[in-house]
Order: structure tokens, then sequence, then C-alpha cells
């Protein structure tokens, strides 16, 4: 273990340092809206607060009468907004990658290696970021939970409180939810009619099970998806796992090839080095 260490620090230095490096490629001049933050952030707001005076309370009345055959099943779905699964998946999966004696194996296997543990990190930071920023915005925000409604009703805030009864806006699972999706998307790009409705499913959950506002989930979603697109277009800007298209859209780099060399190399045993 000290040997695989010893052969890895200097790959986990390198990609520290690119990390957190300037950037090396400039945002594109015509740049696709839908991967814009700041713009989904701004439409989802506008959406979240109109919501917010308008059907909420409706919403809200009509989730107490959810059936309670049913709660057990979307609290199962919920529960995967927590986001557990996936940051352990993705922490072993960079933990594992960052420990391959790149001294011992050929390029090819290394840029293999490479590829797998930008892929982690970039899904690790995307989720625990964004429901991270959810946490912090929504303590600050203090919005009242429907478990309140008959105290308060649907529009009191009590700002940084931190409080757990008063974290509605955002939803931070739904955060999650929303940052698990896009970022999952954007490395397995065939999978994304997968993800995103399996996100949105996570998300209305919230609502069912009576833990949030239909404008709170909507908000937390934009925040965790708007959290992924941005550390895609860091990793982009600094050549990282994805990289912009003639229209401006963010591409994940060809990981498909990437990976097949690296099981052919591994598999064919011609991924080890010879001695020199």
């Amino acid at each position: 273990m000290g040997a695989a260490l010893g052969d890895s620090r200097p790959r986990i230095a390198a990609g520290f340092e690119r990390l957190f490096s300037p950037p090396v490629v400039s945002y594109p001049k015509r740049r696709a809206p839908l991967e814009r933050p700041v713009l989904i952030l701004g439409i989802f707001l506008l959406l979240s607060v109109s919501l917010m005076l308008s059907a909420d309370l409706t919403l809200g009345r009509w989730m107490k009468d959810f059936p309670a055959e049913l709660r057990p099943f979307a609290q199962w779905i919920t529960d995967l907004g927590e986001g557990v699964e996936i940051l352990v998946t993705s922490g072993i999966v960079l933990i594992l990658s960052v420990l391959v004696p790149s001294s011992r194996l050929r390029r090819r296997v290394v840029v293999g290696a490479n590829s797998i543990t930008a892929a982690a990190a970039f899904i690790f930071l995307s989720v625990a970021g964004g429901g991270l920023t959810a946490a912090l915005v929504k303590n600050v925000i203090g919005r009242a939970r429907p478990k309140l409604l008959e105290t308060y009703g649907h529009l009191h805030f009590e700002p940084f409180t931190f409080d757990s009864d008063f974290a509605a806006f955002p939803s931070g699972h739904s955060a999650t939810a929303g940052a698990m999706a896009m970022s999952l998307a954007l490395v397995f790009p065939r999978l994304r009619s997968l993800f995103i409705p399996v996100g949105v499913l996570i998300t209305f959950s919230r609502q069912l099970v009576g833990a949030h506002w239909p404008s709170d989930t909507l908000m937390g979603w934009a925040v965790g998806v708007a959290f992924a697109l941005c550390m895609a277009h860091v990793f982009a800007r600094r050549r990282m796992m994805f990289f912009y298209d003639r229209d401006g859209c963010l591409r994940r780099k060809g990981g498909r090839r990437v990976m097949q060399a690296l099981w052919k190399a591994v598999a064919g045993g011609a991924g080890v080095a010879k001695p020199g």
C-alpha cells in the first residue's frame, strides 16, 4: 500500500494542480442556453417564486391526502436523494483509480485510469457540492416546512435559524438528485434518458412524503443541475473530461475508446510496461 501511495503521489499532485490552476480554455462565444448555470438558476427562481405565490398552498394540502399505503414506496424513492450510494461508489472508484501503479503500466492504461479518475472526481464533487450548497442556502433562507402549515402558513420564513423545521427552500434532496442526474448524464450521455427521469422522480417524491413544498423541490433541482454544469465547465476549461463542440455545447471526451483500449490492454496482458 505504501508503494502504491508513493507511486500515486505525483498523479494526485498533478490532478490537484490542474483542477485549481487558471483555465486554459475560454468560454465559447456561443454557449448553449441550457448549459448556463446562472441562466438556469434565474429561470427556476422565477418559476419557484411564482409557484410559491400561487399553487404551493393548494398542492401542499393535496399532499396531505396522499395515500398512506404508498408512502413507504415514496420514502424509498426519496431516500435515494441522499446521494450516499453515488458518493460512496464514486469515492471508491476515485481512490482505486488514483492508486493505479502508473510507473509499471503502459501509457494507454495510465491514460484510461486518469479518465476514470476524472469522471469519478467530477461526479463526487458535483453531488457533494450541489447538496452542500442547497443545505447552506436553505438554512440561510429559513422557510417553514409543510408540516408547520397549520401553525405558520406556507409563506413563513425564519432566516439563519439553522433548524431543520425551517430549512425547506430549496430542497437539499432535490439538489442532490439534480446534481446526480446531470453529472451522470454528462459522463454517460447515452443513459441520460434514464438518469434524468429518475432524478425527477426523486425530486417529486419529496412532495409526496410531505417534506417540501413544490417550489422547494423545483428550486432544489435547479441548484443541483446548475452546480453540476458549473463543475463541467470548470473541467472543460482545464481540458479535463469535457470539451466544447462547434455549437458551444459541453461534450464528454471519447471515454468509450479510452475504456476499450484500457480493457484490451489489461485483458491481453499488454498493460504492464516492459522493464528497461
